[in-house]
């Protein structure tokens, strides 16, 4: 089986596509009222990224997977950006969590492919991929041979883009929290269909959480909106300035007028609400794997870390370390990242 080549350089130019998720009959996920739409808060940022592109490096070029509020499928989203060659590929989206889960969580994610579901993050591939069901025949278009000569193939076509990918998404992430002045959710993997048939290095942003009343107010304001347009532009400068030479012109991050949110806490870890009596501590831990399957401790997957084992409702999560700050949590974090770029913190009451 011949393999697909990576995009290259088209003469010694850069090209970005810029992906606006959802769009057309597809809205996206949905805040307090029908009219906050993921679908219009990803076009904006989009096209405001490729304004701030358009002005400050007219010799980068960027392609839009959708210019309107049109629906668009995610082959065809990919199609796009393998028929422009490109050197990077960015989609732009909004996160969520489920209407009955009867809590919030803050900040922003970067997401690079896996073909292996981690159990933390399946509601992010089981929502974005969601799309798909609006697709005619979608079991056909999407099926790809997972058997274990396929993906060592895929692995070996992958293995720069994905090293491409993650350099990226850590630029990005960056930005966001730096100059977008968001709560850090980490660099992640997902199978996300739309990254799995690109052939560049490519990245799915989550900007955000509409299910949270201040983020929600954040993403629907002109302000947050331009405050995650130059963070996603910074770093796509950045990347492109290391691979072609040139110096960047970098936007600086605006005052923020945004009111103080609290830590990020996991969205599936067993944490009980924080309280103020005084009568139990915040301790703050790394979560690196989730599942419905029991680990031993000595397990291959935890990489030799030492971790710890909390369960709830046949759910299994395993965090590495503790500290009493969030400060020492992120050196914590920091500190195993290049065994799980995944890992985030959470918290415990005890």
């Amino acid at each position: 089986m011949a393999l697909p080549l990576s995009a290259k350089d088209d003469g010694g130019q850069f090209i970005v596509v810029l992906d606006a998720g959802h769009g057309g009959k597809d809205p996206g996920t949905i805040g307090s009222v029908s009219t906050h739409r993921e679908k219009d808060i990803a076009y904006n940022i989009t096209m405001e990224v490729g304004r701030l592109l358009k002005n400050n490096h007219p010799e980068i070029k960027i392609v839009y997977t959708r210019s309107t509020d049109v629906f668009v499928e995610l082959g065809r989203r990919a199609e796009i950006a393998n028929k422009a060659k490109a050197n990077l590929f960015v989609s732009i989206h909004v996160n969520a969590l489920p209407k009955n889960a009867g809590r919030y969580a803050y900040g922003v994610q970067s997401y690079t492919l896996s073909l292996k579901t981690v159990g933390t993050n399946l509601e992010v591939e089981k929502r974005e991929n969601s799309v798909i069901a609006l697709e005619g025949d979608a079991a056909k278009k999407y099926n790809y041979n997972s058997s274990a000569d396929a993906q060592i193939m895929f692995e070996l076509m992958q293995d720069h883009d994905m090293k491409e990918s993650v350099a990226f998404a850590k630029m990005a992430q960056h930005e966001m929290v730096h100059t977008g002045g968001r709560k850090d959710m980490g660099v992640r993997q997902a199978n996300l269909a739309v990254l799995r048939l690109t052939y560049m290095p490519s990245v799915l942003l989550e900007v955000g959480f509409i299910s949270t009343p201040e983020e929600e107010k954040f993403l629907m304001s002109k302000d947050g909106q331009n405050k995650m347009a130059r963070s996603i532009y910074n770093a796509i400068a950045k990347y492109a300035s290391q691979r072609t030479g040139k110096r960047p012109k970098i936007e600086k991050p605006a005052p923020s007028t945004e009111p103080v949110e609290p830590a990020p806490q996991d969205t599936t870890a067993p944490a009980t609400t924080p309280t103020t009596t005084g009568e139990k501590k915040t301790v703050y831990k790394v979560q690196v794997l989730a599942g419905s399957v029991k680990l031993k401790s000595d397990d291959k997957q935890f990489k030799g870390l030492n971790c710890e084992m909390h369960s709830k409702d046949g759910r299994y999560i395993y965090t590495y370390g503790s500290a009493s700050t969030i400060e020492e949590a992120k050196q914590l974090r920091q500190s195993i990242l290049d065994k799980f770029p995944q890992a985030f913190i959470v918290t415990f009451e005890e």
